[in-house]
């Protein structure tokens, strides 16, 4: 299946224009980027497929919680008009023109105004987390840090590293796993970065999603519904940017279930590698990256925000 012709919208936010955006920027970095500064880290993210009523708000929290934290010129990339009511193969083949819009977008904020790949930070759910992959690949994994958020697991398990988020994308991928359920699933089972999280199992029991199908089903339509536990990376991270939130310590262990029996071992492990913090702290563990690739860390969350506990 080919590639579909669409535009892809970026909107810039800073701390100078916090709930207006500097919209109408191309690809080509024409348009309005007044506030644009290239002394800040630069963060970009994005949503999936088919995203359902009120999913933009998930955007819009990411963004406030960002500036409500630092400084940061955000980007509110917005590709609609490349899956909105289209099938999940035809919007999967549209990734590549969404990544080659951001990939042009970020080379000329290089050259016209500075732009410093070290101080980029992409986010992305879903299909949004390989098109983030894709863009990371283009600048041959030179940019700062991606996040995935549950990214997409049809059409994608098994493939190449080529075609999907993989840790070389960046200089720090971090992932956050939460309906990695094999065959039934939206989000992908296997690791995708340097660091993979893995909150309650990283499958079909994320805390409140049984409960939520039933309302979302009447206030949303039963996309909302199903995608729950796909939606539920969002609210993690929403949860992780602000300081004065408890945070998500997660134990790097083999499996869900030694875990929660206490048999992961921890002792035998530099405290550095056998814990982690997940969501936009994760950075932390940058350092660490070569030995925690390739490894599962879990925690547990509470049903409602902030869905972390205190340590």
């Amino acid at each position: 299946m080919t590639a579909q012709q669409f535009s892809t919208k970026f909107n810039l936010y800073t701390r100078r224009n916090p709930v207006l955006e500097q919209s109408s920027i191309q690809p080509d970095g024409t348009g309005n980027r007044a506030n644009f500064n290239n002394s800040l880290v630069t963060k970009f993210v994005m949503h999936g497929w088919d995203a359902p009523q009120g999913l933009g708000l998930s955007l819009e929290s990411i963004k406030n919680e960002w500036l409500n934290a630092g400084d940061y010129n955000v980007f509110i990339v917005d590709w609609s008009q490349g899956n909105r009511l289209l099938s999940y193969d035809q919007t999967k083949a549209n990734i590549p023109t969404v990544a080659q819009a951001i990939t042009k977008l970020i080379t000329e904020l290089q050259s016209k105004s500075g732009l410093d790949l070290n101080k980029v930070h992409i986010v992305g759910h879903s299909l949004g987390a390989h098109i983030a992959g894709l863009t990371g690949k283009a600048f041959n994994g030179q940019i700062g840090r991606i996040t995935g958020l549950d990214p997409a697991g049809p059409g994608f398990k098994g493939k190449p590293s080529n075609d999907k988020l993989s840790p070389s994308d960046a200089q720090f991928v971090d992932v956050i796993h939460t309906d990695a359920a094999p065959l039934i699933g939206l989000g992908i089972t296997e690791n995708s970065g340097h660091i993979d999280f893995y909150p309650n199992g990283g499958n079909l029991h994320q805390p409140g999603c049984y409960i939520n199908r039933i309302t979302e089903v009447v206030d949303n339509g039963l996309s909302a519904a199903v995608a729950c536990n796909h939606l539920r990376a969002y609210d993690y991270y929403v949860a992780s940017i602000n300081p004065n939130n408890p945070k998500g310590v997660a134990t790097q262990c083999s499996n869900f279930v030694s875990y929660l029996a206490g048999g992961c071992n921890v002792d035998a492990m530099d405290d550095n590698v056998a814990h982690a913090i997940m969501g936009e702290q994760a950075i932390l563990s940058k350092p660490y990256a070569n030995s925690t690739i390739g490894h599962k860390y879990y925690l547990t969350t509470t049903i409602s925000y902030p869905y972390f506990r205190d340590a």
